[in-house]
């Protein structure tokens, strides 16, 4: 399993394009999924470093995406961070699937969105992925009237709290029901921003 984050893909410096160091990046990337035998690739957010990522900088990703088919890596887990816009990296969710790249890209009515089971050539589970996407304070936390601060602080660390809970039960539910149907011990991975 190899776990990143924060790609940023076109992020300028001081004005400067660096569509060049992206692709050098991902090049390099792709070499030590090879390398390393990689079967499972993590993206734990802010693939994009704007809501509204440049043609160029798509293309990288979508391009990149595309050639780990030709890899050793079986599957891709990509969630949004707070960087990244979740309807836009949501949007071709379907189309990625059919690749084994699955994308959460923001909170779900069913925390079960959230918990994705990775299998092996055989259909076997292996992994099992709690993949929470960037949770904005809208997502998790309601708002009252004559709130203090300290309130507002309280109700969101109890929001991210209960949602990480909430999603972690789902997975071990799922790990306990391999056990037990198959005898399998599957680890639960966990990956938020």
């Amino acid at each position: 399993i190899l776990h990143t984050s924060d790609w940023h893909l076109g992020r300028s410096l001081y004005g400067r394009k660096r569509y060049d160091e992206f692709s050098e990046f991902l090049h390099w990337l792709k070499a030590e999924i090879t390398r390393q035998e990689i079967d499972i690739l993590l993206v734990a957010g802010d693939v994009f470093d704007t809501t509204t990522p440049s043609h160029h900088a798509q293309a990288l990703y979508y391009s990149f995406l595309c050639q780990l088919a030709d890899t050793c890596c079986r599957h891709v887990v990509v969630i949004a961070g707070n960087h990244d816009s979740p309807s836009f990296l949501t949007a071709p969710k379907a189309l990625l699937q059919a690749m084994n790249v699955y994308v959460v890209g923001m909170i779900s009515a069913q925390l079960e969105d959230e918990v994705i089971v990775l299998k092996n050539e055989a259909g076997q589970p292996e992994a099992i992925i709690c993949a929470v996407a960037y949770l904005r304070d809208k997502d998790i936390r309601t708002v009252s009237a004559g709130e203090s601060i300290d309130d507002k602080n309280a109700k969101l660390i109890e929001g991210l709290k209960a949602h990480y809970a909430g999603v972690c039960e789902i997975a071990e539910q799922k790990r306990v029901a391999f056990a037990k149907e198959a005898g399998l011990k599957i680890p639960i991975i966990g990956m938020g921003h």
